[in-house]
């Protein structure tokens, strides 16, 4: 089907416009359509209040929308330097750019994009005021933007729904006559407001002549308080617009179909119908909506799908303007005493034990308990695992019914039932029903130390049980850990000094561009980045208390700075399974900072650090984050001088992001939390899987002093398939089958495999050639090998020979998995090109810096030979002596030094953090000095004595080469040098290893971390490093 652009346009204001729109665009969207709605009431916008609740930015502060468009493409028209060529505004009209997605699960593949009029900042009544739009048309050729615009809008969706000013004006001629192919005009039953919007349709026909369009009169808040006047107003309208109803097929009945009744309850704030009204009500405003749209898409969308009741409740207070929160704690006694909310879950066993479990609920609910009952399958949506968390948080009693199928619960749903009992265990009171058993309840609640029993499914049969609910006291004890060791308050920066303030701002901006510079690259910099969900953790190794944390829930990328301010005691954990989006969060949240700190005022710098270099038994953690520094950004740190960054990293002005505390061997994780604890009051982000933490805590006995531990939630199907549409070809649909597949199969692997943000990119880049085909993944049944297809598709699909210069694939895998392999065996995450001579043993690594040494000896030998007697034997016993010092007293790990550079030769990025060839190039740099100022010497030794080159130079030579092979003993980069040299080769490294890790960061398979390189996901490591195995690729 032809996408349908259908404007909304009113004469006079007031008549509920914007709200049709909002109303039609949910209706379409929930029934499976990609909508566009656009926001071109220029003078007063407001559509996207209806969308406020699942707007990211909410009040459209920093989201572009038409005003940026026109503008951008003004300047170009008027810019010399723009081509001349027919097409030269075809990509400026791109739509997309400028869509806003409204973020809730419609129908796959439904929709609602939102385009708004612009930025509402300061300067944008400005914008609007001084744009010429006669100029616009009559000298830029602005027609045949509009069409261009047009033709964006239907590539990408099946309606678009534009928002039209009001009255009579330029913008309001782009709407009504230019765009659309069906106008809707909406009126109220007054004569201005009819006169006036049937002139405007006789204006339209005349100027649409032989591409006539469909209209379709409105009349708007029809208000029956006065029945004869109503009725004449209907006459009337009738009278005036008749004549512009030929292409419906019962005019009659249409009058009677679409009026829009008055109800005052809508006055009082935006809110949608679809949300507010219930279904099946003829006379509601929702109906009324609902028959407009049947008339627009021709009958195909009828009925809007109706929203769980749950849902419904949930969404309508979000559009409530200042509604208090329904209380979570216990209720208080005594008479007038509301309900005491209870939540009952059960394990589904059969339809007649579910229908015991709701009998249960609904009597309960008869003694005037607030009980709640867990959705049975069938009914539970993809949210389904947050929802019964919230509602076992939530409640202040938990049953759980006795249920056979108890035991064999899916693992996901019994972990999450466990934990909220560990961390409540007061709250829970198991029920047994007529002939149940304790037996049947978890295994956790066996034997259950207190227990309800239903006597019969009867009123007085459960009495008994409601009794014991009503006079239950509440005691919300937390969990089973001990409590955290000798409380200290919070901490933050020392107090505000001028120094300190320049020195942090210097660091900030240093770590800022090294920070940008990182999120530029890899599936961080995705246009339309993957939300990162998180929820508050209340499994029994946390002690995040509601109550503190003003926030149970929300995305990580809407408003960063917000939630790490909320967070009480500055301490963040942030938990997920493997590629959940840790790293990437921790990214976005530390940018954000940066982004966000107030000049002059005093701030916490974030600093990248991966936790698998630390060994909390060599060093303190602010001694490890002063070598970190040191290290990364050694200009920085010569410019600020120790004492300074000593008191910057002791005096709090450090936030540590300590990534990946999974990556330590177990021992040492116990030795890092063990050192966070006594850490006195030190703000930190901490990043983790959640199994290794959770094991790390309860083997402890403590939780994380101060800390709020955040879980990641899994992504949602409609993200997934967002995710992977966003970047295909127009009239590309491969996916589109794989994702019907799983909203009618949700327990199926794929399901799983997508809802983490790795494996989707690994999907993304593994299926981006058209010619493969998606549904092939649908084939596999067992999630692991499914991951594993997946993984082992990824290099070939990253490097695949577009650009003749790039690494063959089947070498990079080569190259990669050797790579991989060496960082296994030294059991670490990062690859710093100091330890690549660890890939021999001693004797090896000895044995080939030898022989390099033995080449550098040669003049010295050569000369040895050509001498006789006394002098042959000393030059001999000299290259010897160089040759032993190389081989048997080789340094086993030099660390890097840096050659620091005069202040006056420091470029402005010198602050920077080092990376891994600068931080190469300046140890060569530093290396190279002493051969050289041997040489030096040695010449100005023989100076006074003679000028013969043939007398000096060879003494140079002689002195500063097996100097320069003396380098090899104990300085790191000449060693790299050789061990790089020997593996290309030997066949197993590349001739340029550098060049090929560069390669490999801009692809997106590796990360950089200051001056060495990561795996950018832990997994493909591990894969790599893995021997392959043949019924892998069976």
């Amino acid at each position: 089907m032809r996408a349908r652009i259908v404007t909304f346009y009113s004469y006079k204001g007031g008549t509920g416009r914007t709200m049709a729109l909002a109303n039609a665009a949910w209706i379409l969207a929930s029934r499976g359509k990609r909508v566009l709605v656009v926001d071109w009431d220029l003078e007063a916008p407001g559509l996207h209040r209806y969308f406020h609740p699942f707007l990211p930015d909410s009040e459209l502060r920093s989201s572009p929308g038409i005003m940026d468009l026109v503008w951008e493409f003004a300047t170009a028209a008027t810019d010399p330097a723009t081509p001349d060529g027919p097409d030269w505004h075809e990509p400026l009209a791109a739509i997309q750019p400028y869509a806003v997605s409204v973020e809730h699960d419609f129908a796959e593949p439904g929709s609602i994009d939102l385009v708004p009029a612009g930025r509402q900042d300061d300067l944008y009544s400005t914008l609007v005021a001084t744009f010429d739009w006669n100029n616009f048309y009559e000298r830029l050729g602005g027609g045949g933007f509009i069409e261009a615009l047009k033709r964006s809008m239907r590539e990408h969706y099946d309606y678009v729904l534009i928002d039209s000013r009001t009255g009579l004006s330029d913008t309001a001629g782009i709407c009504t006559v230019q765009l659309p192919d069906i106008l809707v005009n909406c009126f109220t039953l007054s004569s201005q407001a009819i006169d006036g919007a049937e002139a405007v349709a006789a204006s339209v026909h005349r100027q649409r002549a032989g591409n006539q369009l469909r209209m379709f009169p409105v009349p708007m808040r029809v208000d029956d308080g006065e029945a004869e006047r109503l009725e004449q107003g209907r006459r009337y309208a009738r009278a005036k617009f008749g004549r512009y109803l030929s292409h419906v097929p019962d005019p009659e009945a249409y009058w009677g179909a679409v009026e829009v009744p008055y109800q005052p309850s809508y006055a009082y704030e935006e809110i949608l119908a679809t949300v507010r009204d219930e279904p099946l009500r003829p006379a509601s405003m929702l109906a009324a909506s609902e028959r407009l749209v049947a008339h627009l898409s021709d009958q195909e969308v009828t009925q809007v799908r109706p929203l769980e009741e749950q849902e419904r409740r949930g969404l309508l207070r979000q559009f409530m303007r200042n509604v208090p929160l329904e209380p979570t704690g216990p209720a208080p006694s005594g008479p007038g005493r509301p309900g005491r909310r209870v939540f009952i879950t059960y394990a589904y066993d059969s339809p007649d034990h579910f229908e015991a479990v709701r009998e249960l609920w609904f009597l309960l609910r008869g003694y005037g308990i607030d009980a709640r009952l867990d959705l049975p399958p069938g009914q539970r949506q993809e949210d389904w695992p947050r929802w019964q968390r919230e509602q076992l948080l939530g409640a202040e009693l938990v049953l759980p019914v006795s249920s056979p199928s108890y035991r064999s619960l899916p693992d996901d749903e019994a972990t999450q039932l466990r934990d909220v009992f560990y961390a409540y265990p007061d709250r829970f009171l198991p029920v047994t029903l007529p002939d149940g058993s304790p037996d049947g309840l978890p295994e956790f609640l066996v034997p259950p130390p207190r227990r309800a029993e239903a006597a019969a499914l009867t009123a007085e049969g459960v009495g008994a049980v409601a009794e014991v609910i009503n006079r239950r006291a509440v005691t919300e004890k937390a969990v089973l850990v001990l409590p955290p060791i000798d409380e200290e308050p919070h901490r933050g920066p020392s107090p505000l000094d001028p120094e300190l303030l320049r020195a942090a701002d210097a660091l900030a901006l240093a770590v800022q561009r090294n920070l940008l510079w990182e999120l530029a690259r890899g599936d961080i910099d995705d246009r339309r980045p993957l939300p990162l969900r998180w929820s508050l953790s209340r499994r029994m190794v946390s002690r995040s208390d509601p109550g503190r944390m003003p926030m149970t829930y929300g995305d990580l990328l809407s408003q960063p700075r917000s939630l790490f301010d909320s967070v009480p005691d500055g301490r963040l954990v942030l938990l997920g399974p493997a590629g959940s989006g840790k790293t990437t969060a921790a990214y976005r949240l530390a940018a954000s900072l940066l982004e966000t700190r107030t000049p002059d005022e005093r701030f916490l710098v974030p600093v990248m650090l991966s936790l698998v270099s630390w060994d909390p038994r060599d060093r303190t953690l602010a001694g490890w984050i002063m070598d970190h520094l040191r290290r990364e950004y050694p200009a920085l740190s010569t410019q600020l001088q120790w004492a300074t960054l000593s008191l910057l990293v002791h005096g709090g002005w450090i936030l540590p992001f300590l990534d990946g505390l999974d990556e330590l061997p177990p021992e040492t994780r116990a030795l890092a939390i063990e050192a966070l604890n006594h850490s006195s009051g030190t703000p930190y982000v901490l990043t983790s899987r959640t199994d290794e933490y959770e094991e790390v805590i309860r083997q402890g006995g403590r939780p994380l002093r101060g800390a709020t531990v955040l879980e990641l939630e899994p992504l949602r199907t409609a993200d997934a398939f967002r995710y992977l549409q966003q970047d295909l070809l127009p009239g590309d649909r491969r996916w589109n089958p794989v994702f019907d597949f799983l909203q009618d199969r949700p327990s199926h692997p794929l399901t799983k495999v997508l809802s983490t943000p790795f494996m989707l990119r690994m999907a993304r880049e593994v299926y981006r050639d058209p010619s493969t085909d998606p549904l092939d993944l649908l084939e596999f049944t067992d999630r692991d090998r499914l991951r594993q297809h997946l993984l082992d598709g990824f290099i070939p699909s990253v490097y695949r020979a577009i650009d003749p210069r790039r690494t063959p694939p089947a070498k990079a895998r080569r190259w990669l998995t050797f790579l991989a392999g060496h960082m296994n065996r030294l059991q670490t995450r990062d690859f710093a090109w100091w330890e690549l001579h660890r890939v021999y043993g001693s004797l090896a690594l000895r044995l080939r810096l030898g022989s390099v040494a033995l080449v550098l000896t040669t003049p010295l030998l050569s000369l040895a030979l050509s001498l006789k007697g006394g002098s042959r034997i000393f030059f001999l016993t000299v290259a010897g002596v160089f040759l032993a010092l190389v081989v048997l007293a080789t340094r086993r790990s030099p660390q890097p030094r840096v050659l620091s550079l005069p202040r006056r030769r420091r470029s402005r990025r010198s602050t920077d953090a080092l990376s891994p060839r600068r931080s190469l190039r300046l140890d060569f740099r530093s290396a190279m000095l002493p051969p050289v100022l041997v040489g030096v010497a040695t010449m100005a030794a023989f100076a006074p004595t003679t000028w013969n080159p043939l007398v000096w130079l060879p003494a140079c030579l002689f002195t500063a080469v097996p100097a320069s092979a003396l380098m090899l003993r104990g300085r790191a980069s000449p060693r790299y040098y050789v061990v790089a040299g020997w593996l290309a080769l030997t066949g197993r490294g590349p001739r340029r290893l550098m060049r090929f890790l560069e390669e490999a960061h801009a692809l997106g398979v590796l990360r950089r971390s200051g001056s060495v390189y990561q795996f950018r996901h832990a997994d493909l490591q591990e894969v790599l490093a893995t021997p392959e195995r043949p019924e892998d690729h069976q």
